[in-house]
C-alpha cells in the first residue's frame, strides 16, 4: 500500500506539472497574439508612412486665353476703380466707397496676383495648335504664337521673371484695396501697366516701331 505521505507528495507533484503546462500555454498563447498583431499592424504603418501621390498639373487654357479671360478684366478693374471725371457740375471722383466694393476690388488683385503663377506653370501653350502662326492683323508688328513660345523656352528664366513681376506689383494692388487707399490704388496701377508693357515688348511686339515726334522749333525770324 501506498504511504499517505507519499500520495501527498504525488499530488503535489501533479498541481505543480499542471500550473508548469497551463504557464506554458499562457505564454505561447500571448507571443502567438503578439505576433499576429505586429503582423495586421505592420502593412498599416506602412500604409501610414507612404507619401500619397499627389495629383499631376494639368495646365487647361493657354497663355492667350489666360490674358484674354484673367490679366485683361483684373488688370481693368484696378485701372477703372480710382479715377478723376471732369462733368457739367465740376470734377467727379470715382472710387470705391463700401467695404464690399473695396473687397471686389481685393479680390481682382488677388486673381491677377496669382496669374504669374500660372504663367510659370510648365506645358502650358502660348495658343492653340490652329493658332500657332496667326496674329491680332495681317501686317501687325509683332511675334505669332509659335514665335513667342520659342522665345519664352528659349530662356525660362526670363519669362519666370516677367510673370514675377507682374505678381509683384499685383500683391502692392490686394495690398492697397484692403487698406483703402485710393492714392496707392492708383500708384499701383500704374506699375501693373508697366509691368505688362515691359513683357510685351519682348515677347509680343519687340519690332514695333515707334515713330519719332520732331521737336517744336520756333518760326524764323523775319529780317
Amino acid at each position: 500500500m501506498v504511504a499517505l505521505a507519499d500520495l501527498r507528495t504525488m499530488r503535489a507533484m501533479r498541481q505543480v506539472h499542471f500550473v508548469l503546462v497551463l504557464m506554458g500555454t499562457l505564454v505561447l498563447g500571448s507571443v502567438g497574439v503578439t505576433q499576429s498583431a505586429c503582423t495586421q499592424s505592420a502593412p498599416q504603418a506602412a500604409a501610414a508612412t507612404t507619401a500619397t501621390p499627389s495629383s499631376p498639373i494639368a495646365p487647361v487654357g493657354t497663355v492667350k486665353q489666360i490674358m484674354k479671360g484673367i490679366v485683361d478684366p483684373s488688370s481693368a478693374a484696378i485701372w477703372d476703380a480710382v479715377s478723376t471725371e471732369s462733368g457739367p457740375k465740376g470734377d467727379i471722383e470715382k472710387a470705391p466707397k463700401t467695404d464690399e466694393e473695396w473687397a471686389k476690388l481685393e479680390g481682382q488683385a488677388l486673381t491677377l496676383a496669382e496669374v504669374g503663377n500660372l504663367l510659370k506653370m510648365p506645358g502650358r501653350q502660348v495658343a492653340k495648335p490652329e493658332e500657332g502662326n496667326s496674329k491680332s492683323q495681317p501686317d501687325a508688328p509683332e511675334l505669332t504664337p509659335v514665335q513667342i513660345e520659342e522665345k519664352i523656352n528659349k530662356d525660362r528664366a526670363a519669362w519666370d521673371k516677367k510673370a514675377d513681376a507682374l505678381q509683384q506689383t499685383a500683391i502692392k494692388a490686394i495690398a492697397a484695396a484692403k487698406a483703402h487707399d485710393k492714392d496707392a490704388v492708383l500708384n499701383v496701377g500704374e506699375e501693373i501697366d508697366n509691368a505688362c508693357e515691359s513683357c510685351h515688348k519682348i515677347y509680343w511686339y519687340p519690332d514695333e516701331k515707334i515713330p519719332n515726334v520732331p521737336a517744336s522749333t520756333a518760326p524764323p525770324s523775319k529780317s
